[in-house]
């Protein structure tokens, strides 16, 4: 048995592969449960900009999903930035 020390090392976070998995669109990167909530939050921070270039509050939730789950960072304005390249008419 370990002391309260010791620790074993590990990973934190799963590699992005395994990631991608059950959802209703299985091709689509999903957050770990621990994640969620990040994903959510930068959504709804970036909700009013991103819908002014024309996305739907579902593209922006599958983006924000997509950008968390892909460890791209969490930065407001770098994921406005990135949404815009990922979608033609944002």
């Amino acid at each position: 048995m370990l002391s309260r020390m010791e620790r074993v090392p590990h990973d934190p976070r799963p590699t992005k592969p395994k990631k991608v998995g059950p959802s209703s669109d299985p091709s689509h990167p999903q957050p770990e449960a621990a994640e969620v909530e990040s994903a959510r939050l930068l959504a709804n921070d970036a909700r009013a900009e991103l819908r002014s270039a024309g996305l739907s509050d579902r593209e922006i939730d599958l983006l924000a999903d997509e950008y968390i789950a892909l460890d791209v960072g969490e930065d407001l304005g770098e994921f406005i930035a990135w949404a815009r390249k990922r979608c033609a008419r944002a």
